[in-house]
């Protein structure tokens, strides 16, 4: 083969081991990186993150024939590279503020892969963000927002946010 050839097939065929091998361990959808995203207590999160908020997703916009080409283009071409696909965009509304602010026509980005964070239609979530860069820049949900269903397991990580944000300097065990 010229012009890299070889390479390009062997980085599809890594590729394709992995999908297969993931879909055989019954988990298809499974974050891989390098190095491993470490998922942070609830407390630790909201005590790392400039905006905490109990949100409600109203709407999940679909990806733009630009950004749905962007993205199909990003996954089939071989490349070394660390990239970011194009993402949908969510619209919420704040339920709670429970530190910083989240001005009213803020706009969420929302995972394009399952090492992001998935925000779906209709669902209420304690997001964990920083702070955008810019006033037009996206919020981006860090690694911890979670899913507030009517749980007592929900309930008592809602809890531990709460109670890290009024209690900040207390001692962990």
């Amino acid at each position: 083969m010229t012009g890299g050839g070889a390479c390009a097939g062997t980085a599809r065929m890594r590729r394709a081991v992995l999908l297969v091998a993931s879909v055989l361990a019954g988990n298809a959808g499974a974050c891989v990186a390098e190095p491993s995203i470490v998922t942070r207590e609830p407390g630790d999160a909201a005590r790392a993150a400039d905006i905490v908020a109990v949100i409600h997703v109203d709407h999940v916009a679909r990806l733009t024939a630009k950004e749905q080409a962007e993205t199909d283009r990003l996954f089939t071409t071989v490349s070394e590279k660390p990239f970011v696909p194009p993402a949908p965009s969510v619209r919420v509304t704040v339920r709670r503020m429970l530190k910083g602010a989240i001005p009213v026509d803020a706009v969420i980005r929302n995972g394009a892969t399952s090492c992001e964070v998935h925000l779906a239609e209709g669902g209420d979530y304690v997001l964990f963000a920083m702070k955008p860069a810019a006033s037009s820049d996206r919020i981006v949900p860090m690694n911890g927002t979670f899913r507030l269903d009517k749980t007592r397991s929900d309930a008592a990580k809602l809890a531990a946010v709460e109670s890290s944000l009024t209690h900040p300097d207390l001692i962990r065990p």
